[in-house]
């Protein structure tokens, strides 16, 4: 060696020799390594629904038992005990790659991960390559041990499922303490380090399936070679993988749990710009609109209130059931129940679900036609079978461009206005209505009070519409009827009230959601609330959800074949427009035991009931506002005049009711004088049973004639005394009783 080159080697060791003693063990982790939780509340701000991100809890070293401290030293660094702390080769691959420009690889050892994860950021540079070096190689003596470099690194160590240490992967993938781990499923565990949420026996990528298994393989293989496993064990634990829990976390996600922290992570990026990453890497503090005693209230009604509905049984039929609860006066989302359990379904009938939305549609067309200025009074036509051109008239079925004829489900007058078109849920009136309206100006108005338009514009042009042949979300039904609520205001439903930093001193980010005000004016909102409430009187498609003390406004809807059913309504107060929805994902035909095929009124009613009546409890009932009956009044439809097909003497005259003194003269109430005189009673005549005397008709007695006048002075009970004033003109409520007729597409 040149005497230039022996200098350059000597200078380049001192430089070595000056970093490695100005590289200290820092004194704590980084940030990374030491975050705190992130942690989701109640609307209350105190009640805890779960944290996520680090889902850490620190183990000592001596409570990890050996078999699965071994299969990590197997999995990742098997000469862990011997080595000096870090790889010359992957130190020497780090630095060539570094300088041919190919991509920087870290080393292997477990000492050198721990420097990298616990005190270095994670950059890949050569400069943190020789810090991670250098701190490899003082951690023992920092430590003390390698014992205690091994306690940290299981402490530190991510696992995949939101699980930080080997305590808190544990419990998410077996549902245990660590000290009860056995040998192959500590091997598991040692296994998935190497590629964390990717190596799952969970997972739904069938190749990270067959990579974890071969990962496995090798880890109890290292154990056997180490002597830590005997040959009996590895053919036993090589036969298969041992069982974990599905995925979705530890508790913090069973029930209910998982919607609502999965819904306000999505809506945090999606609507704030604060990715899920960066509500776990900062700890941040989110509390949710989301309000205990609701929810409770909604899982109760759902799962108990029918009897022979089980969202659990009925899951396995493909049958989903759905409910969400939105405060109609800012649009936040108090109670959901997005299906049984999130760790057994995933998927939320609440925001992902969605089936067509029948007859609960028609709100919409009833609300374009009073912007329109129409009224309530307006009449439209409710024969069942008949057909109409694009313009809402009635033609012969057949006529060229005509619609197919529109069925009615129950049987009625010709004739009815919107008031009892809504309460008896006319097909033909409603298709009619839109045609008059316009259904694209339908569709629009549906937008405008948050349905997602991929949702409405494929119809927009179709008369169907109005009978909800489109799909449709529940949160999207119950923020559209707290349109209708609340005087007119879309606000966007959503579920995150505030976000907070880690240390909870302050707000994170101010928090915007849509709003649109004036989408209708306080006249239509209280005419389409005054209509909605008939549905739940008698008369109605929704009498089970009648509330006993306060008016309900709400509106059914049942599918062709009885596929997915609705009742979606409101109520003054408490302020909540709520949607319960029941529908079969395979387009069956929904059938329960003792109820029969299922429609609105049947179970999703009576959900909404049970829900509603708790949630109502302790709140003091409030009336709607009165109708304001605004708009012109239009006749699309009249009562035809009845018309005489028979002549006169052919028609049968109808039967007076003789026991009416005013009919005692008429005479079909006067007997026929027989061809012969019939005998006399005894004692009178001529003996010969002739010649009787002529007895008179008796005057009718006071019950009779009460029965017929009742207001004479004999009639009266002197018994009550009479009512002074007017009584005055009837709530048009009270005016008359409906009739009820049969239905079952309601």
């Amino acid at each position: 060696m040149t005497g230039g080159g022996l200098l350059g080697l000597l200078g380049l060791t001192a430089l070595i020799g000056v970093a490695y003693a100005q590289t200290p063990v820092p004194k704590q982790g980084n940030e990374e390594a030491t975050k705190t939780a992130a942690i989701f509340y109640y609307r209350d701000g105190k009640t805890e629904i779960g944290r996520i991100g680090t889902n850490r809890e620190l183990v000592t070293y001596g409570k990890v038992p050996e078999h699965v401290r071994f299969a990590v030293i197997a999995a990742e660094n098997r000469t862990f005990y011997t080595d000096s702390g870090f790889s010359v080769k992957g130190i020497s691959r780090a630095v060539w790659n570094n300088l041919t420009g190919g991509q920087t690889q870290g080393g292997s050892t477990i000492t050198q991960q721990l420097a990298k994860n616990y005190y270095l950021t994670p950059e890949q540079t050569m400069s943190r390559k020789f810090k991670e070096m250098f701190i490899s190689l003082k951690l023992e003596d920092e430590l003390g041990s390698k014992d205690k470099i091994l306690e940290l690194y299981l402490n530190t160590i991510y696992f995949g499922r939101n699980s930080y240490g080997i305590q808190a992967a544990s419990k998410s993938f077996f549902g245990k303490d660590v000290s009860k781990l056995s040998p192959d499923e500590g091997a598991l565990l040692g296994a998935i380090i190497q590629q964390p949420g990717r190596f799952d026996p969970r997972s739904e990528d069938p190749e990270a399936v067959k990579q974890t298994q071969a990962r496995y393989l090798y880890v109890l293989d290292g154990m056997r070679k180490m002597g830590k496993l005997s040959e009996a064990d590895y053919a036993k634990y090589s036969q298969r993988m041992p069982q974990t829990k599905e995925i979705g976390g530890d508790a913090t996600f069973g029930g209910q749990n998982g919607y609502m922290i999965k819904r306000a992570l999505r809506e945090l990026q999606r609507d704030q710009g604060i990715t899920e990453n960066e509500v776990i890497r900062n700890g941040l503090r989110v509390t949710t609109t989301f309000d205990r005693k609701k929810m409770i209230a909604a899982k109760q009604a759902m799962e108990r209130s029918v009897p022979g509905v089980d969202p659990r049984k009925l899951l396995k039929q493909h049958v989903r059931l759905g409910l969400t609860s939105v405060n109609t006066t800012n649009g936040e989302v108090e109670a959901i129940y997005g299906g049984p359990d999130y760790l057994k379904q995933s998927f939320d009938n609440v925001w992902a679900g969605s089936a067509q939305a029948g007859s609960a549609m028609k709100p919409y067309v009833l609300a374009t036609a009073l912007k329109n200025g129409w009224s309530l009074r307006t009449t439209v036509e409710n024969r069942s079978g008949v057909s109409f051109n694009g313009s809402g008239q009635v033609v012969p079925t057949g006529t060229p461009g005509a619609l197919a004829p529109i069925r009615n489900s129950h049987s009625g007058p010709a004739a009815i206005d919107l008031m009892k078109a809504t309460q008896e849920s006319s097909n033909t009136g409603y298709v009619q209505l839109a045609l008059k309206v316009g259904v694209p100006n339908v569709a629009k108005t549906a937008e405008d009070v948050g349905v997602a338009s991929d949702l409405v514009e494929p119809y927009k042009s179709q008369a169907g519409l109005a009978l909800g042949i489109n799909d449709i979300r529940p949160i999207e039904q119950a923020a559209g009827y707290a349109v209708f609520a609340n005087g007119g205001t879309y606000y966007q439903p959503h579920v995150v009230r505030q976000v907070r930093t880690k240390d909870n001193s302050g707000e994170y980010k101010k928090l915007t959601w849509k709003k649109r005000e004036d989408v209708f004016t306080e006249t239509v909102t209280r005419d389409v609330t005054y209509a909605m409430q008939q549905v739940v009187k008698p008369g109605g498609t929704a009498t089970a959800a009648a509330l006993a003390d306060r008016p309900v406004a709400g509106k059914t809807g049942t599918t062709e074949k009885n596929v997915a059913t609705w009742f979606v309504g409101y109520t003054a107060n408490p302020k909540l427009s709520t949607a319960v929805t029941m529908f079969n994902d395979k387009k069956k035909t929904l059938y329960i035991p003792g109820l029969g095929e299922i429609s609105g009124g049947v179970v999703p009613a009576r959900i909404w009931h049970a829900y509603t009546a708790a949630v109502a409890q302790g709140t003091t009932p409030e009336q709607f506002q009165p109708p304001a009956f605004g708009g012109n009044q239009q006749a699309f439809a009249k009562v035809p005049k009845p018309k005489d097909t028979e002549e006169p003497e052919q028609r049968e005259e109808e039967q007076p009711d003789c026991d009416d003194p005013r009919n005692r003269r008429n005479p079909r109430c006067v007997e026929e004088t027989p061809s012969s005189p019939p005998p006399c009673p005894p004692g009178q005549g001529n003996g010969n049973g002739n010649n009787c005397t002529p007895t008179t008709t008796p005057p009718p007695d006071k019950d009779q004639i009460c029965r017929y006048f009742p207001n004479r002075p004999e009639c009266k009970d002197t018994d009550e005394p009479e009512q002074p004033g007017d009584p005055g003109r009837p709530d048009p409520q009270q005016q008359s009783q409906p009739l009820t007729y049969s239905r079952s597409r309601p």
